[in-house]
């Protein structure tokens, strides 16, 4: 059976995110931007919180952590620089597996937006939890000096199949697309995307999952290999790299 998710905002644009192993109960807390509305969430759908997966340790994902363990005695598994924000009961890195139930996920070490950034993959369930590497139509501010890193990082990702489903940690989707057009305007899936995007922001709807397909059709920083993003920023015949490093300079000053 394939995991139940559900998706909802927390502060103001974080993505809040419970799953669920329908066969066996299992159900994790994907980082914790606010324990309360967790914990709302899940009474809502009738949950039990089992587990906690921190992607990052910056304070907005993780400040709900020890709150949220203490009500619910949540197993917390999350990178090892995470370990001063959050109550870690198991340290993960590249390589190790973390099971929800009957559900595993590799964990890849996805550096670029913080050093120790983990993304979770479950090729089962189809579903990657990209935290802040990945948005709708986006990527993550990077660190000083780590546009190299942050590549290789979204690469991986990018190199997953198609059906893929991305979760990422906010709903930036429509600044994210208004940047996108801006860099691509001859796109006619972007430019429908933008449309959506400006309906969902005025319905107040929520939207931080996308596939890996979507991406590839619509994101500028997965399209850093196309001519017309190279032409976007001067860099026509440059490494996508290159190409990647001057797209998120311009989405910094746009």
């Amino acid at each position: 059976m394939p995991l139940d998710l559900h998706v909802f905002r927390t502060l103001s644009d974080n993505a809040g995110a419970l799953l669920r192993d329908p066969a066996t109960g299992a159900c994790a807390a994907v980082d914790v931007p606010d324990a309360g509305q967790v914990i709302a969430a899940a009474e809502a759908k009738g949950w039990t919180i089992t587990d906690i997966f921190v992607t990052h340790a910056h304070a907005d994902h993780t400040q709900g952590v020890a709150e949220l363990k203490r009500a619910t005695g949540a197993k917390v598994c999350g990178p090892a620089d995470a370990a001063d924000s959050a109550p870690l009961d198991r340290i993960v890195g590249e390589g190790d597996t973390v099971l929800l139930g009957d559900d595993a996920f590799e964990i890849w070490h996805t550096p670029g937006h913080s050093a120790g950034h983990l993304s979770f993959v479950s090729r089962g369930a189809k579903l990657a939890l990209v935290g802040d590497v990945v948005f709708v139509m986006g990527c993550g501010r990077v660190q000083p000096g780590q546009m190299a890193a942050m590549w290789t990082s979204l690469s991986r990702i990018m190199a997953l199949p198609g059906d893929v489903r991305l979760l990422g940690g906010h709903d930036y989707t429509l600044s994210n697309a208004r940047f996108a057009a801006a860099m691509d305007p001859a796109n006619a899936a972007l430019t429908a995307r933008l449309a959506e995007a400006e309906a969902a922001k005025a319905e107040g709807r929520f939207w931080a999952v996308t596939t890996v397909a979507e991406e590839a059709a619509t994101n500028p920083f997965f399209r850093a290999g196309e001519g017309a993003l190279a032409a976007a920023v001067g860099l026509v015949g440059a490494p996508s790299g290159d190409v990647f490093a001057a797209l998120r300079e311009a989405k910094n000053r746009f």
